[in-house]
């Protein structure tokens, strides 16, 4: 296999990890941008993936959709 290529694949919520050094705020139900994020990602789906490491089972990106999503 491409090392440079990208696999797009199905994972179980409970196999992705966010990761420990994730610098983001962490939105609670209570923020807008939470309740923004929900409304987004119900009318139009997950328009960007998230990024995540086979190897080390961490989300390398798209924690807050991640967690809206859970």
């Amino acid at each position: 296999m491409d090392k440079n290529k990208i696999v797009m694949q199905r994972i179980a919520i409970a196999d992705m990890l966010p990761a420990a050094n994730h610098t983001r705020t962490d939105l609670q139900p209570s923020d807008l941008a939470y309740e923004q994020l929900l409304r987004s990602i119900d009318e139009f789906g997950y328009i960007a993936p998230i990024i995540w490491n086979k190897r080390t089972g961490n989300i390398v990106g798209g924690h807050q959709r991640f967690k809206v999503g859970k």
